[in-house]
């Protein structure tokens, strides 16, 4: 191996030597910037109850600190890393070389020089003293090897360990909501109470709203009506046995959207149909006895609670406001009875009623 083959397999050795300390610190420039920006901005959206739009700009904010960090620590170095900058770098380093390990990589390349072998028969001379362990020394790449490792620690801590908003703030920023909805509103959240429903027209709902990781000086509930394209707000009022809040929806008239909100948390937005039911206008009841009693049969027109002997067979007449296609009598023991009717009153029907 001649001289210029010595001197290049050492610019080589001092490349990748360099190539590694900028690797090292652009990851640890990478990850600190990232740290930083995770505490920073899960500190802001918390402040905003992680809001969907809050979240929105802190994932924009992340993702762009985190690749300038990149861009400008690491990829931008290595793309003019060069034996002509290790050489440069040497040369600061050892002054020694006296810029002849510059002046051989820049007349090398240039491939017009004869004097290259005796400029590189000169200058290896110097080497042994600026080996690439000296120029980049082992501890510049443990402290910043060091220093990732630290800042990928805290970060990996935060995603598994931290509790409260801290890790559920890191979470949301670099994963995002997951769609099976395990961490959406699962730290700052608001849950409704009856939620999607079926109600009667024009009658009365209660709704309560349970405000959870937070408490609010306001809380909102909104509505929309089906004729109606606007929301409309209402103040939720506390209740007094609870910490919860409560709105009375008073003769719903047609179904209605609705949602509560509360210092920039909301909840989901749900629905209430309405349905025309029958109303009941009148009961009557025929008690058929049993043949040992020797009674006859009785009726009560109207009826009501049904009280007689074991065995005796109550018979219902029920009439309604309107015509029903299907109808439910409940027993006190929880069992369900269900008839046909017509027009407006239920088919006769027979059962064995115990009390």
């Amino acid at each position: 191996m001649n001289t210029r083959e010595q001197l290049n397999t050492y610019l080589r050795g001092l490349e990748s030597r360099l190539r590694l300390q900028v690797v090292s610190k652009g990851v640890a420039v990478a990850l600190g910037v990232a740290l930083g920006a995770t505490l920073a901005l899960v500190l802001i959206t918390n402040a905003f109850a992680f809001s969907t739009t809050s979240l929105v700009v802190a994932r924009i904010t992340l993702f762009l600190a985190l690749a300038f960090a990149l861009g400008l620590a690491l990829v931008m170095p290595l793309i003019k890393l060069n034996q002509r900058r290790a050489a440069g770098r040497a040369e600061t380093v050892f002054p020694g070389f006296q810029e002849r390990l510059v002046t051989y990589v820049e007349r090398r390349d240039a491939g017009s020089d004869p004097f290259i072998d005796l400029l590189a028969a000169d200058t290896l001379k110097h080497a042994p003293q600026a080996t690439p362990s000296q120029v980049v020394t082992p501890k510049s790449l443990f402290a910043f090897a060091t220093s990732a490792g630290a800042a990928a620690a805290v970060l990996a801590w935060m995603f598994v360990g931290a509790t409260g908003f801290l890790g559920y703030g890191a979470k949301l920023l670099w994963a995002g909501p997951p769609k099976d909805g395990s961490l959406v509103g699962g730290f700052y959240r608001i849950t409704v109470d009856p939620g999607d429903k079926l109600v009667r027209r024009r009658s009365d709902l209660p709704i309560r709203a349970t405000l959870v990781g937070f408490q609010a000086p306001q809380v909102r509930l909104m509505a929309r009506y089906k004729s109606s394209a606007k929301w409309e707000e209402a103040p939720m009022l506390p209740r007094a046995n609870d910490s919860s809040y409560e709105y009375l929806f008073a003769a719903v008239p047609e179904p209605v959207e609705y949602y509560v909100e509360a210092s920039g948390v909301r909840s989901k937005t749900y629905k209430l149909d309405v349905i025309d039911l029958a109303g009941v206008k009148n009961i009557k009841v025929t008690y058929h006895y049993p043949s040992w009693l020797g009674k006859r049969d009785d009726v009560e027109n109207p009826g009501g609670d049904l009280r007689a002997v074991v065995k005796t067979v109550a018979e219902l007449e029920v009439e309604t406001d309107r015509p029903l296609k299907n109808g439910i009598i409940e027993l006190n023991d929880g069992d369900l009875m269900i008839y046909a009717a017509a027009k407006e009153w239920f088919e006769k029907a027979c059962t064995q009623y115990g009390v």
